[in-house]
């Protein structure tokens, strides 16, 4: 898929409810990488936005990430934003 260079986006990742909170400080303690939500994701699901300079980092990171979270998983394919 072939990414405009600027704009956001958001990706829904499955994630357990007891482990939203540890996910969502991670993110937030990388400078600049994105932000979690959970208004509007299903149970269990939260949605990470990030602008599109990002994009690599952020997918590093929930690599990462996936040896820590049981069960973290990304859902469908990257939304771009409307801006």
């Amino acid at each position: 898929m072939m990414l405009p260079k600027k704009g956001f986006c958001k990706l829904l990742l499955s994630v357990p409810e007891p482990e939203i909170f540890y996910l969502s400080a991670i993110i937030d303690g990388y400078d600049n990488l994105g932000y979690i939500r959970k208004e509007d994701a299903p149970q269990d699901h939260v949605w990470i936005y990030f602008s599109l300079d990002m994009v690599s980092y952020v997918y590093e990171v929930l690599t990462l990430l996936k040896s820590e979270i049981d069960d973290l998983e990304t859902v469908g394919e990257l939304i771009l934003m409307e801006e």
